[in-house]
């Protein structure tokens, strides 16, 4: 972190989506040092949201993240993608987030970053609130305009986190696999109730990780990326929107790029 002995006026993006009686503003610096914890600030203007909830940014690869304040949200760190995840929203009319991400020392040039808040209404409806992402450069001249101390959490998400623990397995699984993701809670739910909250029935198995607080469920089995590719793109096609690709080697998750490599 570099400090100076000049006064600097912060320079903030707040970023702003609205959709009827509720927005969502995200507050950060325009610029980031790489190898530097930066706060991210999110504040969602909820009115009438009292179901399930979530809240998801994407960011590059080579970035890390430390949790901060989650509103009763559970929040997790996977495949680059930042989330909070309700399973009953809290009633608040604002809600505040904060979490604080590092870039890699050796990343250069800007990214993007936007964000999407998908919940439901009247136990069935699903609809999303997202804003158009702005550039935020990384900069190694920047410097840390806040006191990063006061977003800590007592649990680190990236640097530390905690391997999955597996909940339900299956007893072989072939050297790489490739599966499919398509829901977490904060509770552990049957397969019935599973296709029930996603709105489309499994016509594979279904696998349950807990890591932390958090179940992650995964679908399928698959030793190639092109057959859990087509699976993932069928979910989608009927409804299954938030679903995504991972793949293990053995009870070792590793990236989709890695999998692809070893499977051949």
């Amino acid at each position: 972190m570099r400090y100076t002995g000049f006064v600097i006026l912060m320079l903030l993006f707040t970023i702003q989506a609205v959709s009827q009686d509720r927005s969502i503003n995200v507050i950060t610096q325009s610029s980031w040092p790489p190898g530097s914890y930066v706060p991210v600030k999110i504040e969602i203007r909820n009115m009438g949201l009292n179901e399930f909830a979530r809240f998801y940014q994407d960011l590059p690869r080579g970035f890390s993240v430390r949790r901060g304040e989650t509103a009763g949200a559970d929040f997790y760190w996977e495949n680059s993608q930042v989330n909070f995840v309700w399973v009953k929203m809290p009633g608040d009319d604002i809600i505040r987030l904060t979490y604080l991400a590092k870039a890699d020392p050796v990343l250069k040039g800007s990214f993007r970053l936007g964000g999407t808040l998908d919940y439901v209404l009247d136990g069935d409806k699903r609809e999303s609130l997202e804003f158009d992402p702005v550039i935020i450069r990384l900069d190694p001249d920047a410097i840390v305009e806040e006191n990063i101390e006061d977003y800590y959490a007592e649990e680190q998400v990236a640097d530390e986190a905690r391997p999955a623990e597996t909940v339900v397995k299956k007893e072989a699984a072939p050297v790489v696999e490739f599966r499919v993701q398509v829901a977490i809670s904060s509770e552990q739910i049957t397969k019935q109730e599973l296709e029930k909250r996603i709105g489309c029935s499994l016509q594979h198995d279904v696998t349950i990780l807990r890591t932390g607080n958090m179940y992650k469920y995964q679908t399928g089995s698959f030793s190639t990326y092109a057959e859990a590719s087509a699976y993932l793109d069928d979910l989608k096609k009927r409804g299954v929107k938030d679903a995504f690709l991972v793949a293990y080697r053995g009870d070792e998750q590793i990236s989709i790029s890695l999998a692809r490599a070893l499977s051949g």
